[in-house]
């Protein structure tokens, strides 16, 4: 399932460098001189292959496909596709970006983070029956010290 869009991507960082990333891994077939695949489909190939990734880690925990995709996904995706792009010039923040969401996705994967969903990945129901605390009062209060105090 892909968690995000060409234009997620473009809007999350600027559509000159996403373009600029992926002009860099575009192949001219020396016959034709045309290119074997547009900026585009580069693009999107890096959003499948970090939607990929992150299916490996949510699989197990909901099923999918996901109807509605939770926000954090789509950044996940757009982190890692951005890091694919950037393949051997990944800044040392784009670094530090992907090992953040691959330690959220491993949280995820081992039930300590919640997307929110169901395991059949519809929204959690609102709980009705909420437990509620009530305290009979301060024991060591002033005007219950009797002098003491």
């Amino acid at each position: 399932m892909q968690y995000a869009t060409v234009a997620d991507i473009y809007n999350r960082y600027s559509k000159t460098v996403i373009n600029q990333l992926a002009s860099n891994k575009v192949d001219v077939d020396d016959e034709t001189d045309e290119p074997s695949q547009t900026r585009e489909q580069i693009i999107n190939n890096a959003i499948l292959d970090a939607s990929a990734a992150i299916d490996g880690y949510i699989s197990g925990r909901i099923t999918l496909p996901v109807d509605k995709v939770p926000a954090v996904l789509v950044r996940a995706a757009c982190v890692l596709a951005y890091y694919n792009l950037a393949d051997g010039v990944a800044t040392e923040k784009a670094e530090k970006d992907k090992d953040d969401i691959v330690r959220f996705l491993e949280k995820v994967a081992d039930g300590q983070i919640s997307l929110g969903l169901s395991v059949d990945n519809s929204k959690l129901s609102e709980v009705s029956n909420v437990a509620v605390i009530t305290s009979a009062g301060s024991v060591w209060a002033r005007n219950r010290s009797k002098g003491f105090i």
